[in-house]
């Protein structure tokens, strides 16, 4: 009877529900069927299952009643995935680039969902995990993760099971376990100088032990060639040097990680340490607009003390059009070191498998760079960071007849620190930043999931989350100040789903996220330093959709949500006092709808589509320091899409990938500020070709094509403001690039 009176209550609210969602969708929904009606031949495959993990328990994607993206070792594989990076376009709403300036560092937006100050001391709104570990920070966050098994992107908040730092979701990398498989390689060949080698051995070391090496060694030139200015002496211009790089935007990577498991009966055991070395040169920070005259403007144009030379007109070098040559004077580059070692040790026991996750991770980090895109020192700053975190996860999960269940505590401890020289107009004005923060965080946290009625499941759960935080930061010689917080929140998840029919679930979902406050680094004052800013929180509803048709033919998920951020942290770069940014707590709106299928048009050739929509608007009237309304939410395209054909022909597979990102903000300046169309970045289109052959059982061969179609697109961009004449430099992808991966199994 208790659980009738529940059905009867739920039920026609379920419906409710239901009806809105597809309202929305019937007209989407109903096309797609349509392309079977030209397909008459007889069809015997089927799709295959994918399993994950993301609520912390084995379940097929399609029994999963969240928003989630899982790609599979075999895809990895072909499109070469091994860091976040390359997963960029591939699942609805989510934003993935490099950060400006940098090559291992990653800036991602999921939902709307993201954190744009690459500081040490902030934290990223998305959470990253590998194997388990929390990876805490965006820099030092792109390296090559060789040898995955599975990536799992969980959109929309993950505050239950995951906790701290995921409002906007969370990016699960999973690398395959040792096996006692044997030995395998991949070399890569490719334009601009790209050379990668790869090596694995897997071995067995008696009953239920193995071991396995991962080595990795990638290098590539630089997109960007470093040239003598064209300006000299001759052409009314003070001499001037260029520095010794020959190019720009080039990697240099070695990195190996190491796995013991043991996998008894009862009890499993793994060890794993990694560790990966990047020298590389930054990106071409390209100067893109000066106001004219920039050089009269600030005293740096023709002076009788240079005998009517100009000392340094930087606005001759401005051009918005991507360019493949450069003349700059500062000598770049970007160090990048990330080391980790971690336990995991889970055992079979009468309640459940309990699982204790323990981890240590390291980043030594350093850039210098040239932020005037030109041959004189307009801008000139370096980082050298210092960053450690130690994390502990203890869970409990099982199972009853009716009922999964999970428990657990976390831990975590990190501790950072930066030292930030800067140096402007020649030298002029010069200045050393350093700031440092710590973290110490704590949860308990649990979920049920209970079948209640045939049909229908019903999944609660909650999260108690303590921090506390430092930050101290000065600008020597001027002054230090020291600030610290205590943050503590509960957020919760409810999810109700329903076995609508045999091949469809559908589900509703509540959740909720949580950001810790903090004290920011990069103030402008010594008041702001201060004072702690306040959480972020975030209340998700979300309505889905989960089938397979047409005898598992064709898979379709469909997503429709609408969040609510209170003290949205938003990081306002101001250009003032050292480059320093505000930190404003705004509050958002943002809604959206996602669709994911995969289809087998025919037994050789597969069809994916994903698409996605964003409304993103600003709901507070918060007013930075320089008067305007902050009314832009960045990396909040309203329409991407992700397309891929792939063709069997037997000996040989083709496949097109094609992204489309619609145009978008990349700061939260108010649309009436010239900042924001200086920074403002277009519609983006991109075409990737891939053909792949096995012309023996061990040995595999891909052939690529990176942006087919060269777009030269510029996917980033900063602007110095008024105080430096509105200097703006932009950041381009890459050209088109192509090559060769080929793969042997020893």
């Amino acid at each position: 009877m208790q659980k009738m009176s529940i059905f009867v209550i739920i039920n026609p609210l379920f419906h409710l529900f239901w009806g809105i969602f597809m309202n929305k969708l019937k007209n989407i929904i109903f096309l797609i069927p349509l392309m079977f009606a030209f397909n008459a031949i007889a069809q015997s495959s089927m799709l295959e299952e994918v399993v994950v993990t993301a609520q912390k328990k084995e379940e097929s994607l399609q029994d999963a009643p969240i928003a989630i993206t899982a790609l599979t070792a075999s895809t990895i594989e072909d499109l070469d995935i091994a860091n976040v990076v390359d997963l960029a376009g591939m699942a609805p709403n989510v934003h993935i680039i490099n950060t400006p300036s940098n090559n291992t560092a990653a800036t991602i937006a999921i939902r709307g969902g993201s954190t744009t100050n690459p500081a040490i001391t902030w934290e990223p709104t998305v959470g990253m995990y590998l194997d388990g570990v929390y990876l805490g920070k965006g820099q030092g966050s792109i390296f090559d993760v060789v040898d995955l098994e599975r990536v799992e992107i969980l959109r929309g908040p993950q505050g239950t099971l995951y906790g701290r730092n995921t409002l906007g979701g969370a990016i699960n990398l999973i690398s395959k376990k040792p096996s006692g498989e044997g030995m395998s390689s991949k070399l890569t060949l490719g334009n601009y100088g790209l050379r990668q080698a790869q090596f694995i051995t897997d071995l067995g070391l008696g009953e239920n032990r193995f071991a396995k090496l991962v080595v990795n060694k990638k290098q590539r030139a630089g997109y960007v060639r470093m040239y003598d200015s064209p300006y000299q002496a001759f052409d009314g211009v003070v001499p001037n040097t260029v520095s010794s790089n020959d190019k720009l935007d080039a990697i240099d990577s070695t990195g190996y990680k190491f796995t013991y498991l043991y996998e008894g009966d009862k009890t499993s055991v793994t060890f794993t340490t990694d560790k990966t070395d990047q020298k590389n040169v930054p990106p071409f920070a390209q100067l893109t607009y000066t106001i004219p005259n920039w050089s009269a403007a600030f005293g740096l144009g023709a002076s009788a003390l240079t005998g009517g030379l100009q000392v340094a007109p930087i606005e001759l070098f401005a051009n918005s059009e991507r360019q493949s040559m450069a003349h700059n004077d500062t000598l770049t580059s970007e160090l990048s070191m990330v080391k980790g070692t971690s336990l995991t040790v889970s055992r079979d026991t009468n309640l459940g498998t309990l699982k204790a996750i323990w981890s240590k991770r390291e980043t030594e980090w350093f850039d210098r760079l040239d932020l005037d895109g030109g041959p004189f020192n307009i801008a000139e700053t370096a980082r050298d960071t210092d960053y450690e975190a130690d994390t502990f996860e203890l869970q409990l999960s099982g199972s009853t007849e009716n009922m999964d269940y999970v428990i657990g505590y976390y831990m975590l401890e990190d501790d950072a620190y930066t030292s930030n020289p800067q140096s402007y107009f020649l030298g002029g004005s010069t200045i050393v930043q350093n700031y440092s923060g710590t973290s110490e965080a704590e949860a308990v946290f649990g979920q049920i999931t209970w079948a209640f009625a045939e049909k229908w499941d019903l999944t609660i759960g909650a999260r108690k989350t303590e921090e506390d935080k430092t930050g101290f930061k000065e600008y020597v010689g001027i002054f230090g100040q020291s600030g610290a917080g205590s943050f503590d929140d509960t957020t919760s998840t409810f999810i109700l789903e329903h076995d609508y029919s045999e091949n469809t679930n559908v589900y509703l979902k509540v959740a909720e996220g949580f950001k810790a406050g903090g004290i920011n680094a990069e103030a402008p004052t010594p008041f702001e330093s201060l004072k702690p800013y306040s959480p972020e929180t975030i209340e998700s509803t979300e309505l889905g959709l989960k089938g397979r048709y047409f005898d598992n033919r064709m898979m379709l998920n469909v997503a429709y949500f609408d969040n609510e951020h209170e003290d949205m942290q938003i990081s306002y770069f101001t250009a003032d006092a050292a480059a320093a940014s505000q930190v404003l707590n705004n509050s958002a709106d943002i809604s959206g709808l996602e669709i994911e299928s995969m289809t087998l048009l025919n037994d050789s050739t597969v069809l994916t589509l994903n698409f996605s929509t964003l409304d993103a608007e600003a709901t507070g009237n918060v007013v930075a320091q320089d008067g305007f309304l902050v009314n832009n939410i960045p990396y909040s395209p309203e329409k991407t899409l992700y397309a891929s054909l792939e063709k069997d022909f037997g000996s040989y597979r083709v496949r097109l990938d094609h992204t489309r990102v619609d145009e978008h903000a990349s700061f939260p300046y108010n649309s009436q500020d010239f900042r924001t169309e200086l920074t403002y970045i277009d519609t983006n289109s991109k075409t990737d070709l891939l053909v792949l052959t096995e012309p023996m059982e061990n040995l595999q061969l891909n052939f690529w094509v990176r942006n087919l179609n060269n777009n030269y697109h510029k996917s980033s961009a900063i602007s110095f403001g008024p105080g430096f004449g509105y200097l703006t430099v932009g950041y381009f992808d890459a050209p088109r690039t192509f090559g060769m991966d080929l793969h042997y199994s020893f």
